[in-house]
């Protein structure tokens, strides 16, 4: 199976209204679902570079590796307290998960596009209420020492974290000493392996908390019994219970 026409002018489409890393996920099933493997690799081939969180996202599927867990468990511990959330960049997975359990606080939602041109009226419709748009020159509104700012942050490795170039229009000195906390949301757990395109990099130490997925599971390790005199041996599971 060929890949769809125009494939890339629709990815950019869905990301403006989605979040890049929501519209690459979404993509990437997809895709999987139609042709597999070989048609994920073809669009990874074809897009990746204009579009880095779809190569990304393609790579993991392809190369068999677990997603970073969506779980906005961490964020909410470093929300505990605040009653204003002003959110800078779109992820609807994101904020599916989130803006749901954040009851008592007022949150807003930044209508800067950062790149993109997203239906901010069309975007909030979907959480009934609970989200305002908030353009920048609002900003002061919500400031105060119960407020936080929140923004995605595509991958980090310690140092510098990438992130929506709204972030930077709106987190300036001015701005952030005004705010409580300025969090960011690791979503996807690790650098991205080509240039970050739509993105823009800042220091991961301007954010008072940068929250990343939470650790996965390790593997349980086999046990070990006696093989007699000789040296120890890995239980078979399936005979353990024998």
């Amino acid at each position: 199976m060929a890949l769809p026409p125009a494939l890339g002018q629709a990815f950019r489409m869905v990301a403006a209204e989605l979040g890049m890393r929501s519209a690459a996920r979404l993509f990437v099933r997809e895709l999987m679902e139609a042709g597999g493997a070989p048609l994920v690799g073809e669009a990874r081939d074809q897009l990746g570079r204009e579009f880095p969180v779809l190569d990304f996202i393609a790579e993991q599927r392809l190369s068999g590796i677990d997603e970073a867990p969506l779980d906005p468990a961490g964020v909410l511990e470093a929300l505990r307290g605040v009653t204003r959330l002003l959110v800078v960049g779109l992820e609807a997975d994101c904020l599916d998960a989130l803006v749901p359990r954040l009851s008592g606080a007022e949150v807003g939602l930044v209508t800067d596009a950062g790149g993109l041109d997203p239906d901010f009226r069309r975007v909030l419709a979907n959480y009934d209420g609970l989200m305002e748009p908030v353009g920048l020159s609002e900003l002061q509104r919500w400031a105060g020492r119960r407020s936080a700012l929140l923004t995605f942050v595509y991958g980090t490795d310690g140092h510098a974290a990438h992130v929506s170039p709204s972030w930077l229009r709106v987190s300036g000195p001015d701005v952030r000493t005004q705010f409580r906390s300025l969090i960011g949301w690791d979503i996807l757990g690790r650098p991205m392996t080509v240039y970050p395109r739509w993105m823009v990099e800042t220091s991961a130490g301007d954010f008072s908390r940068l929250v990343g997925p939470p650790p996965r599971a390790a593997a349980p390790e086999p046990a070990l019994a006696s093989g007699g005199a000789g040296r120890p041996r890995l239980l078979d599971p399936a005979r353990e219970a024998t």
